[in-house]
């Protein structure tokens, strides 16, 4: 038997059922070089796997090495302290396959001295990410959660010969993760929205987005590859380098953030898969104004 009591009034006081900005205490990005070599039993268990699913490994698949999502996740805790030293919830987004058997996020038991509730979001495509920070999100404003982490991969090893779309395809192994906490004042990052692009371009529905959030920056995924509308004067847009399918807008995030909490900014990330355009907003006070 699960018992459990009503959910808790958000820890930022918004009222249950609206959306709660959460606050970005840091956002960090690593490339990884060639990695670990595969071991024996990856000779055995994989193409016994791919077997099951009528297909076979690549010829020379276990000749290069790898960076596996456990490898990745626990690259890029340290990188996170203090604010990965207690969560409440962590949610580990991929679109690619891990190259290794196993279950990564329980690694966190062990590394993070107050660990709480971890799980991984699989198969949105270039909007997995997304869906993770919307998980987080509801879980913030339904919960009274308060610090969250959010873990995005890419992983390059292919270990099966069936066709991958050229937008999933991963040219460096790479990570990113954003650590947020009520009491941080790095930004706030607006719960992702989500709108379908069945009957429209998704070019109309992020002109929509823009005219709402007003955005300086427009940060845009593989998704909007030479799909990006005519901008309003003002705003910079910013492409994710091709060959990191979910880690792209991130890593921009990443790399921006330092000047932007100086200078103030508010920023659109923006990508686009499955018939989906997923849109948020982060709101950086300048230093001055927090």
């Amino acid at each position: 038997m699960y018992v459990t009591a009503p959910g808790r009034r958000s820890a930022t006081d918004a009222p249950a059922g609206e959306p709660a900005p959460l606050g970005l205490a840091r956002a960090v990005h690593q490339v990884f070089g060639p990695g670990r070599p595969f071991g024996n039993d990856d000779h055995v268990y994989y193409p016994d796997l791919m077997r099951s699913y009528g297909t076979t490994c690549p010829p020379g698949a276990f000749e290069g090495r790898r960076n596996s999502f456990t490898d990745m996740v626990v690259a890029v805790l340290p990188q996170l302290r203090p604010h990965a030293d207690r969560f409440d919830l962590a949610v580990l987004a991929a679109a690619t396959p891990d190259s290794q058997p196993g279950f990564p996020m329980c690694h966190l038991s062990t590394l993070v001295p107050d660990a709480g509730l971890a799980f991984a979001v699989l198969d949105q495509g270039l909007i997995t990410a997304f869906t993770a920070l919307q998980v987080l999100a509801n879980r913030a404003r339904r919960d009274a959660a308060g610090r969250l982490l959010l873990i995005a991969v890419d992983q390059s090893a292919l270990l099966h010969e069936l066709p991958v779309p050229q937008r999933l395809r991963v040219a460096r192994d790479a990570v990113a993760a954003l650590a947020f906490d009520p009491a941080a004042d790095g930004g706030r990052l607006y719960p992702p929205r989500s709108v379908p692009t069945v009957s429209r371009p998704p070019e109309a529905a992020l002109v929509e987005a823009l005219a709402e959030y007003g955005p300086q920056v427009l940060v845009t995924g593989a998704g909007l590859a030479g799909r990006v509308p005519p901008v309003p004067a003002g705003t910079r847009v910013l492409a994710a380098q091709p060959g990191q399918p979910v880690t792209g807008v991130w890593r921009e995030v990443a790399a921006r953030l330092p000047r932007w909490q100086v200078d103030g900014a508010r920023v659109l990330i923006a990508d686009h898969d499955q018939q989906r355009l997923a849109t948020c907003l982060l709101d950086v006070p300048a230093a001055g104004q927090r």
